[in-house]
């Protein structure tokens, strides 16, 4: 009989069955049904085997079993191209009901095709050892493979870029060989390879895609970050709200040692164990090395987290330890995950909260609907700036700056905005912070600068207004820029700008990090001709190092420090024993808040050099100050 390459599939499928039972089900729905697809070409195979064997005793069947067996291989065909079909359409439905509407039509058609090949009449051919079908029922088999074959090949081809690469390239390959097997059967009916082609197509699958150890992370046995990922989509897809626990151990420094992260192999090998052992729960293992553990049921969230409080307090031993170790989790909770938009905004939260919001005095962290609505707010303004800064809506105010002396404007402060579509100007307070925290400052800082030095340039404000130099706030970010001074001073030169037309404000509210760079920059910036000033002196950690450290030639005293000066006699004393110390290390004061005209006027009697406020005027944009200055001046 000619079963010998059916037999060998056989084989092969059975070694397919062995490795994907040893391992956890995950239950993504792409595994599911490549399961289902492995299950039926493992039947059709075996009624392969069957058919030749009924046909080579087709004398002792009766006629209605023969055809009965021989049917069912054939449209075990069909079926394994309908659910092959499935599979590879797996990525273009993205949720339950989507997928629902997509198979309804494929279901309609695999179960008409079923109908016909039942009803067809088949004819068999015995020869030998050459066994085969042939007959309406066989053409028609042919028919609806042919179809499910080049359904899947349409939407590979027409739909490839909204799935996944390497399925899409992989899906092609089995497709071919199943043709390519089906022609070759089609011309030499005596070759039955069209299920043996079956059998390579699930080989290809299983080593490509399909392969369980791929969703494994080898050091622990833990599900890893891919597995979490399609996990996590397809509880979206599904409408299935879930809660989940981060466990961030990586950085504790409890485990780090000069053994190439043995120990902590170790450590992470017996949590992982430990935790696969709790009921109703999946432990993940992203790339940063943090454990997070996923359940349907919200309600045991609660009881599993004291469960691991618990736990924790005690010390983790293993093999190869020399000693226990303790070890204090920090936590991330997420009671609900309908709180979230799809599962790209879970992650971004989980890897925000765990780096942004990490206090090391308090270890856990709660995904609450509060925290959730300033993750978006925050996201909302990146994006905003982002765009901002793209389309040219970022503006320079310009708020004067007044001589007690000279008793005019003789200087302004540029002040970054941002204006919106409709026309309205976004305050600062709203968007300088998250371009702070995201790093955009800089490149605001940049554009800020080059616009001050075109104002200046194109307006001529030292010799048309009097307006001598122009104040311009410095980043944190941009104050630990190698390329600092060397960028800066190719703007003042492309845009022919005096230094001494430009003064940089450095603020001390918030440490430099990496000051030395800074002070380099500086020096350049200085022997080149730029003056400075220190900004918001007051609001910050250390100010009198900074007066002795920074060679700036103006202090700027901050709102806060003004206001506090007209309702608080203690900050009364305090400014004034700060600008008779200011005064006599020969640098100049800028009081900035100044709103009354009271105010104005006893700030000038103690000697302050310059007042800035809105006593005087607002910021405003380039062009109201022009007008602002000539008429005022």
């Amino acid at each position: 009989m000619n079963i010998q390459v059916q037999c060998c599939g056989i084989a092969i499928l059975l070694l397919l069955w062995i490795f994907y039972l040893r391992q956890r089900p995950l239950g993504l729905y792409s595994v599911r049904l490549f399961l289902i697809t492995l299950g039926m070409t493992s039947f059709c195979v075996t009624m392969d085997i069957l058919s030749i064997v009924a046909i080579n005793h087709m004398e002792q069947i009766p006629g209605i079993l023969l055809a009965f067996i021989c049917k069912t291989y054939i449209v075990s065909l069909v079926w394994v191209g309908y659910f092959g079909l499935l599979y590879s359409c797996t990525e273009l439905a993205k949720t339950r009901g989507e997928r629902m509407k997509q198979n309804r039509a494929y279901t309609v058609t695999v179960l008409s095709g079923t109908v016909l090949i039942y009803i067809l009449p088949i004819h068999y051919y015995l020869e030998g050892t050459v066994v085969y079908t042939y007959g309406p029922g066989c053409m028609a088999t042919y028919a609806f493979a042919l179809l499910f074959v080049l359904l899947t090949v349409f939407k590979m081809l027409f739909r490839g870029k909204e799935m996944n690469a390497k399925r899409r390239r992989t899906v092609l390959i089995w497709m071919l060989i199943w043709v390519l097997a089906a022609v070759v059967q089609f011309v030499n009916a005596r070759l039955l390879l069209v299920g043996f082609a079956s059998v390579l197509g699930m080989v290809i699958l299983f080593f490509e895609l399909e392969n369980p150890d791929a969703n494994l992370d080898r050091e622990t046995g833990a599900y890893n970050a891919h597995a979490l990922g399609e996990y996590v989509k397809q509880l979206y897809g599904d409408q299935k709200s879930f809660s989940s626990v981060m466990l961030v151990l990586s950085d504790t420094g409890r485990l780090h040692d000069d053994d190439e992260g043995t120990r902590q192999d170790i450590i992470f090998q017996e949590i992982v164990g430990y935790l696969e052992k709790i009921r109703d729960i999946k432990v993940f293992k992203t790339v940063e090395r943090e454990l997070i553990l996923i359940m349907e049921n919200g309600e045991r969230l609660e009881k599993i987290f004291r469960m691991l409080q618990e736990r924790f307090e005690h010390p983790w031993n293993g093999r190869g330890l020399d000693e226990p170790v303790i070890l204090n989790p920090y936590y991330v909770l997420m009671t609900d995950s309908s709180i979230f938009r799809n599962a790209e905004e879970v992650f971004q939260m989980l890897r925000y909260f765990r780096v942004e919001e990490r206090n090391p005095e308090k270890h856990i962290i709660m995904l609450d609907d509060k925290r959730i609505a300033g993750f978006r707010e925050k996201e909302e303004t990146e994006e905003m700036i982002a765009a901002a800064m793209k389309e040219d809506r970022i503006e320079v105010f310009y708020q004067p700056i007044y001589s007690t002396k000279e008793k005019r404007f003789v200087s302004a402060e540029a002040l970054v905005r941002i204006r919106e579509y409709d026309g309205q100007i976004v305050p600062p307070g709203k968007f300088v912070p998250v371009a702070e925290e995201t790093g955009l400052i800089s490149g605001i800082g940049e554009i800020v600068f080059e616009k001050t030095c075109d104002f200046i340039s194109r307006n001529h404000l030292k010799e048309r207004y009097g307006i001598r130099y122009v104040e311009v706030n410095l980043s944190v970010k941009q104050c630990e820029k190698k390329n600092l001074a060397d960028s800066f001073i190719g703007t003042m030169r492309r845009y022919d700008v005096e230094p001494s037309c430009i003064n940089l404000e450095i603020t001390e509210s918030a440490p430099i990090q990496t000051r030395h760079i800074f002070q380099k920059n500086m020096k350049k910036l200085l022997d080149y001709g730029v003056a400075f000033s220190l900004d918001d002196f007051g609001s910050g950690e250390s100010n009198l190092n900074y007066i002795v450290e920074m060679p700036v030639s103006i202090v700027k005293f901050d709102r806060g420090m003004s206001q506090a000066y007209f309702a608080d006699q203690k900050a009364k004393f305090v400014m004034e024993a700060a600008m008779r110390m200011i005064h006599d290390l020969k640098l100049k004061i800028v009081s900035e808040g100044v709103e009354t005209k009271e105010q104005m006027e006893i700030i000038s009697a103690l000697g302050i050099d310059y007042i800035q406020g809105y006593f005087f005027s607002k910021p405003l944009p380039a062009e109201e100050f022009l007008k602002f200055i000539e008429q005022n001046q």
